[in-house]
């Protein structure tokens, strides 16, 4: 009985180092959030002109954003899938940003999600506004992120003040993005698995700005609700979105855990009928 119940252990510890860990970076929402190489994932915003730079805060590329002439004429990523992948719940994210000229007076950004549902509802959750220089500033949070019914769309921002008019010289400076981040907080499954596209050789795609800028920093809310004072109206795109499969990589390592629990449970069979066996032959002498 010692035998057969050290024999079940050990079957036990192999299925569980069969089964797979996975790294904090793994659960990263954003494609392309360090900007080392050109892709389609990150869209200009209305006028803004964009491109590739080797001004990082790590790596060698980062985003420059110039011809600013709204409020979220800055840069964004739909995360559509990976946040439906992953529903509701606690997410972080956060993202580096300095003003490109050196000499150039702070202006306040905040970085947002935007949630919108096939239903028409809207929701907006988003970092507390924060000072930026033309040294690299870290902006980050940390937001319970839900919705109702049906995902329609979501994107990852971000946002400048509006006061009054729309003064270029005072809110919309040129800038420099890099690091960008989003990832689901305690989330101990399979990380969602995009589909791979080819590196684009143009730059990213501009987009009609449809939204209004928020006028003022959101208000600290335990219930999950919207985070942002102001909200944008509803994003019209062309982007071309995943398809929101799980992927190879998942399936792969579903068959492989139900492989092993099949192997573990004939093991487990084989070892007791031999046990019953022996019994019956013992008890027959």
């Amino acid at each position: 009985m010692k035998k057969l119940s050290l024999l079940f252990c050990t079957l036990f510890l192999l299925g569980a180092i069969c089964l797979p860990a996975y790294a904090q970076d793994d659960y990263e929402m954003l494609e392309n959030g360090d900007f080392e190489e050109m892709s389609l994932d990150w869209q200009k915003y209305y006028m803004a002109t964009v491109d590739y730079c080797e001004t990082a805060h790590t790596g060698n590329g980062a985003f420059l954003i110039t011809n600013r002439q709204h409020s979220t004429d800055i840069a964004r990523q739909y995360i559509t899938d990976p946040l439906e992948y992953y529903g509701p719940g606690e997410y972080e994210f956060s993202a580096w940003v300095r003003l490109e000229d050196a000499d150039a007076q702070p202006i306040n950004l905040m970085v947002a999600i935007g949630v919108y549902c096939e239903s028409g509802a809207k929701h907006w959750f988003s970092t507390d506004w924060v000072t930026v220089t033309s040294e690299w500033t870290y902006i980050s949070a940390t937001r319970y992120i839900t919705w109702e019914g049906e995902l329609d769309e979501a994107e990852f921002y971000l946002v400048s003040p509006m006061d009054g008019e729309e003064d270029q010289t005072k809110n919309f400076r040129d800038l420099l993005l890099d690091d960008c981040s989003m990832k689901p907080v305690d989330f101990d499954g399979a990380p969602y698995a995009p589909q791979t596209t080819e590196a684009p050789t143009t730059e990213p795609v501009t987009q009609t700005p449809t939204t209004e800028a928020p006028t003022a920093a959101p208000e600290s809310s335990a219930e999950p609700e919207s985070q942002m004072t102001a909200a944008p109206e509803e994003q019209v795109t062309d982007a071309e979105q995943p398809t929101g499969s799980i992927g190879t990589q998942t399936l792969i390592i579903t068959i492989t855990m139900i492989a092993v629990g099949i192997i573990m449970l004939g093991c487990a069979i084989a070892l007791t009928v031999s046990y019953i066996r022996g019994k019956r032959n013992e008890a027959s002498k």
